[in-house]
């Protein structure tokens, strides 16, 4: 008769529990440390702008610092998906895309105020109803969450980030800075990227593929 040797199997049972658990662990540790990072840099952004506010009487960057306290909020409730993208692009270009702009400070002569306020809260209203029809299923990094077709996605693959783009353009005109048109910049070429990346991982679904035949612009209707 065969014997079965108990001892070797629970030790080779327990170090890929505890390699799991270890992973398991890491991960909820990096979720928890990325978004106190993105409270904390909304926080700054926000205050500066409520600073700002205050000294000059004008609500400067109203609609983008909206914006962004939603898309923070939906950063931290998103659902997990194990079918994220693992090319390193994709993870470089998703944070800098989505909060870079969240390092702009208010400050300069720029456009009318109430032009460009209601120029963000425009971006804002697109941005509000893509991410709605997101729900839980609103991501960072390139993934396949489903696909989208309602709504906004009727007439751009990506309308969040049209919304986005919208807002920001917004918040630049408003408050002229070198830095802000340079963070606006990096901004728009790495949601580009994301833009690309999200394309990627999504042109094996048939369906997804059926939908970018019917939906033919990414960004800007009849553009781009």
């Amino acid at each position: 008769m065969a014997s079965f040797d108990t001892t070797a199997s629970v030790g080779a049972f327990l170090p890929r529990n505890l390699r799991l658990a270890g992973r398991i662990a890491a991960r909820r540790f990096g979720r928890v440390m990325s978004s106190a990072a993105l409270v904390c840099l909304f926080l700054s952004f926000a205050a500066a702008n409520f600073s700002h506010w205050r000294s000059t009487g004008a609500p400067s960057g109203l609609g983008i610092t909206v914006l962004e306290a939603w898309v923070a909020a939906l950063f931290i409730v998103r659902r997990q998906t194990l079918e994220l993208s693992r090319r390193r692009l994709a993870w470089i270009a998703a944070p800098i895309g989505s909060f870079a702009m969240l390092l702009a400070r208010p400050g300069g002569d720029g456009l009318p105020q109430v032009l460009c306020e209601v120029v963000q809260l425009s971006g804002v209203l697109v941005a509000f109803l893509s991410l709605a029809t997101l729900g839980r299923s609103f991501g960072i990094v390139a993934a396949n969450r489903g696909v989208k077709t309602r709504g906004p996605y009727r007439f751009v693959r990506h309308p969040a980030y049209m919304g986005y783009l919208i807002c920001y353009l917004g918040y630049a005109a408003e408050n002229p800075r070198p830095l802000n048109f340079v963070l606006l910049f990096v901004s728009t070429s790495f949601q580009l990227i994301r833009i690309s990346e999200e394309e990627r991982v999504l042109e094996s679904s048939r369906e997804y593929r059926s939908y970018r035949e019917a939906v033919r612009y990414r960004l800007v209707p009849s553009v781009y």
